[in-house]
């Protein structure tokens, strides 16, 4: 598409004549979780349009798109991108499909983080896990030979993740009789005490925005051994910590943050992503984090100043696909936008939340 020549000046008021179009495919349950009117607003102002994809019609029959965002599973859903992709191999697909199955089970998730440089200098690990595909080996008496040695507390979480309400139904299981009501197939992790504080790491390209949120709270020896107490509860039955106040817990050092992000994005092949971390505490009193939980394309909703950071991304893509003309030095983009004018509002950033609290989810 021919470029736009309007200054950025220009375009900070009134939304311009399109450059370029892009896709979007997701739930309608994730929608408002991405698409917001600030979003939408600013990419108007930058000449970038972006069009729902009807999932249920051929993606050959619509747009045309310059690029492809979506969060949609499925075989049918991938052989459609697959299909589009070989007619037009020069519109990028964020993401690929391939590479975001790889995070759809939650079990097999976190192998990827064993590789990286970041962990096998011992900076970073995962918690121990099992997967467990019938009930019944949680009900028997011998259900310590499905535990694997994990030790109480445990968090039971849906091995599918599919972005259903079902696959956010988690609970946390105290002792042996809690095992009992549990559906598989199901992963168990085990629960690491973390000072009721969750670090939820937004990724967006070469991007990283920390942002600290409320999580459960520490689980003393003695609730283990409580037998007036529930032998399991749902996370939502669970009453989380207040806010830490800002200024009152050490966020993790920046340089850290962000090799963690860019060496897990590289190793998935993913470039939207988030991803959960929590600080314990080792026998000798060091620091230890842990990742939990991989999320693709999450609600950036919830990340600050997401708008500026997702667009400047996608407009990187656009400006590197294959065969795309970059402008002149000093002719305009087409976008109004370039990653030096953007550069203060996107650089990596550590935001403790204010927000009201809110139930972690894996």
């Amino acid at each position: 598409m021919a470029a736009n020549s309007s200054s950025p000046a220009d375009s900070s008021s009134s939304p311009r004549p399109h450059t370029y179009t892009i896709g979007y495919a997701m739930l309608p349950n994730k929608h408002d979780t991405f698409i917001q009117p600030s979003f939408l607003d600013l990419a108007a102002r930058h000449g970038v349009r972006l069009e729902a994809v009807d999932a249920s019609r051929p993606l050959a029959e619509q747009g045309p798109f310059d690029l492809i965002v979506h969060k949609l599973h499925g075989q049918a859903w991938r052989a459609q991108l697959e299909a589009f992709s070989a007619l037009h191999p020069d519109v990028p697909v964020v993401d690929p499909p391939a590479a975001i199955e790889r995070i759809l089970d939650r079990f097999t998730m976190l192998d990827v983080v064993a590789g990286l440089g970041v962990a096998t200098e011992g900076a970073v690990a995962t918690p121990r896990q099992v997967f467990v595909a019938d009930a019944a080996a949680l009900a028997c008496d011998d259900a310590d030979a499905a535990l694997g040695g994990l030790r109480f507390p445990l968090i039971a979480k849906p091995v599918e993740v599919d972005g259903s309400a079902a696959s956010h139904d988690l609970c946390l299981v105290y002792r042996r009789e809690g095992l009992r009501g549990l559906r598989a197939p199901v992963v168990l992790q085990e629960f690491v005490n973390h000072g009721g504080v969750l670090f939820k790491v937004y990724v967006v390209g070469d991007h990283a925005t920390c942002v600290m949120r409320s999580s459960l709270p520490d689980v003393a020896d003695a609730r283990l051994h409580d037998l007036a107490a529930d032998a399991a509860a749902p996370f939502a039955n669970i009453s989380l910590l207040p806010p830490p106040a800002a200024g009152d817990v050490e966020m993790p050092p920046q340089d850290f943050v962000n090799r963690v992000a860019r060496e897990l994005r590289r190793a998935l092949g993913l470039h939207l992503i988030n991803f959960d971390l929590i600080r314990a505490s080792d026998p000798d009193g060091d620091a230890k984090y842990l990742i939990l939980d991989i999320n693709y394309c999450p609600g950036y909703s919830k990340m600050p100043g997401f708008e500026p950071i997702v667009l400047e991304f996608l407009l990187e893509m656009l400006r590197n696909r294959p065969g795309h003309e970059q402008p002149c030095p000093g002719a305009g983009s087409g976008t109004g936008l370039s990653a030096e004018a953007l550069k203060a509002e996107v650089e990596p950033s550590f935001i403790p939340s204010g927000a009201e609290p809110k139930q972690v989810q894996a």
